[in-house]
Order: structure tokens, then C-alpha cells, then sequence
């Protein structure tokens, strides 16, 4: 991963600690049970676009690479 996309993924864990544009239990639950039955997803990190799915997972400004959940 280059340096950008850990900078950019440290924002998003930031982001989902502080509760900062936090999506809904219902989406969040929804979203991780997409997640964690696709075939690329590995150890809690999608390893299609590289993030780690718990922090991705809570914010509603992020969307799945695959098209998986269902949002757009």
C-alpha cells in the first residue's frame, strides 16, 4: 500500500473512532455481513481495495469496490 492509502486509511479509522459520519446499526451490521462472506475479504481487511472492513464499514461515505452492499 502506498504511503497515500495508509494516510487515507488512517483518516477513515480516525473517522470511525470518533464517530464521525457514522452509518446506522442496521447498515453497518449489513455491510460487514456482506463483507465477511465475499471471497476477498481476509483476516478483517478486504483485500480488494485494501481497508480494514471494521472502521470502512461504519461510515456512510464509503462504499464497497465489488458493488456488494447494496448502497450507492
Amino acid at each position: 500500500m502506498s504511503c497515500c492509502g495508509k494516510i487515507k486509511g488512517a483518516i477513515k479509522l480516525a473517522a470511525s473512532e470518533l464517530n464521525i459520519g457514522i452509518a446506522d446499526d442496521a447498515t453497518v451490521h449489513s455491510r460487514r455481513r456482506a463483507c465477511e462472506s465475499c471471497d476477498r475479504w481476509e483476516h478483517g481487511r478486504c483485500t480488494e481495495c485494501g481497508c480494514f472492513t471494521y472502521a470502512k464499514t461504519r461510515l456512510t461515505n464509503e462504499r464497497c469496490p465489488l458493488g456488494k452492499w447494496g448502497d450507492t
